[in-house]
């Protein structure tokens, strides 16, 4: 009886005891296309079988698998895995999901057992099961979860929605990675497809895109009805200007009128200015002219003048020289100083006497003054030598043997002094 080893169609390998192969008389294995076996001694893999009917023992036909061996049932054919995230967040916090579906199959059987190995338990009667929904969970937890949710969370709903470049670098991301973590079990992957679903946000960006289509009818219907007012208020205005076309024309007349009224005005006073600046400009060429004229006029005079002096001192000189070759000096300051007399007016003349006046009256006193200061010098010399004789006539009255009487002025003196103070006597 030939031993079927799946239970479930989603199952992928399993690990057989030898004892757990039904039959009594013939324990044998059937390999399906597609189905490979491992043979297990001691947890290392013996031998991989690929195809036919495998016989683990029994009564009649014992097999040629030794007691203590295992078989590692695994099917090779193509898998496809549905997978699915559901709650992935961007930056600003919108909820996003991410599904696809991934193909694969066994590649490398003996690195694939040492996932059965790795991530499934025994039960009861020895046995190991792994099915596509244990490698389902093994990729969701080291693989989606740790690519996807840290890459969106870095994006914002916005941008993951319109920008494709950005989608498919999460995409080939996590592609990269699916393929690794495959490649590490012994599986091979085949395809790869990915479906995001931006949750809200579609519906939102729906709601949005109704509601502008709606207002900008609204305002189409709004424009139309601002341009039925705006023609009609163009043809009301057109009207009311043919209605005021002759009054119009007649102020622009009168306006260009008046604009070359005032064109005329300015353009006279431009010209009556510049004839008062060519005017001023002359008159202060003229003035400068005149001036330079008077100023050499003046040095003229002046030449003529300092000439005029330079012979009169001339004369003088030669005629003091003559003079005072035949009289001397003092007929020659008399002469000098009659000169001077003679070109003074009568005012400067008797101002000049008084001044003469004032200087020997002022010399007078000055006479005066010495006279009464020596004077009154020669007072008080009398007087001192009122009070000396007075002192002396006291100290003779009182006369010791420490002072003496100056035999000349009579001045006392101490009696050791050897001249006198006031009149240098010899004393000795």
């Amino acid at each position: 009886m030939a031993f079927k080893w799946k239970r479930e169609p989603s199952d992928i390998s399993r690990l057989i005891p030898k004892k757990a192969v039904s039959g009594l008389f013939s324990k044998a294995i059937i390999l399906s296309p597609n189905e490979k076996a491992a043979m297990i001694r001691n947890g290392e893999v013996q031998e991989i079988v690929d195809s036919g009917k495998l016989r683990v023992g029994g009564v009649l036909k014992p097999g040629n698998i030794g007691k203590d061996v295992d078989v590692a049932m695994m099917d090779t054919s193509q898998k496809d895995l549905q997978w699915s995230q559901s709650d992935l967040w961007t930056m600003d916090n919108q909820k996003v999901s991410c599904n696809g579906v991934l193909r694969f199959k066994i590649q490398e059987p003996k690195r694939f057992f040492q996932m059965l190995y790795a991530y499934t338990s025994p039960n009861k009667k020895g046995e190991r099961l792994l099915s596509i929904e244990d490698i389902y969970q093994r990729l969701e937890s080291e693989v989606l979860t740790l690519v996807l949710e840290p890459e969106v969370r870095q994006e914002n709903i916005e941008d993951l929605y319109g920008n494709r470049n950005l989608r498919m670098r999460i995409e080939n991301e996590l592609e990269i990675r699916l393929k690794s973590t495959l490649s590490l079990w012994g599986l091979e992957m085949l395809k790869y497809t990915v479906q995001w679903e931006l949750g809200s946000y579609e519906t939102v960006m729906e709601a949005n895109n109704e509601f502008q289509t709606n207002e900008e009818l609204s305002e189409l219907d709004t424009l139309s009805v601002e341009g039925d007012a705006d023609r009609r208020s163009r043809e009301d205005v057109a009207q009311l200007r043919a209605d005021n076309a002759p009054l119009a024309a007649q102020q622009e007349f009168e306006h260009d009128q008046e604009v070359k009224g005032t064109k005329s005005q300015l353009e006279i006073e431009r010209l009556q200015y510049e004839a008062d600046m060519r005017e001023a400009r002359e008159a202060i060429a003229l003035k400068e002219e005149l001036k330079v004229a008077k100023s050499r006029g003046m040095r003229a005079e002046m030449e003529v003048e300092h000439d005029m002096k330079d012979r009169d001192h001339k004369r003088d000189m030669e005629y003091l020289k003559t003079i005072t070759e035949s009289g001397g000096a003092d007929v020659a300051k008399t002469v000098s100083e009659g000169r001077e007399y003679g070109k003074m007016s009568a005012e400067q003349i008797e101002a000049l006497a008084k001044v003469k006046q004032s200087e020997a009256v002022a010399k007078e006193d000055k006479v005066r003054f010495m006279m009464e200061v020596e004077d009154r010098e020669r007072d008080d010399s009398y007087r001192r030598q009122e009070l000396n004789a007075a002192m002396m006539g006291a100290a003779h009255a009182k006369a010791t043997s420490t002072v003496k009487k100056c035999p000349g002025c009579g001045t006392t003196v101490p009696s050791e002094a050897s001249f006198c103070s006031q009149c240098g006597s010899n004393l000795a």
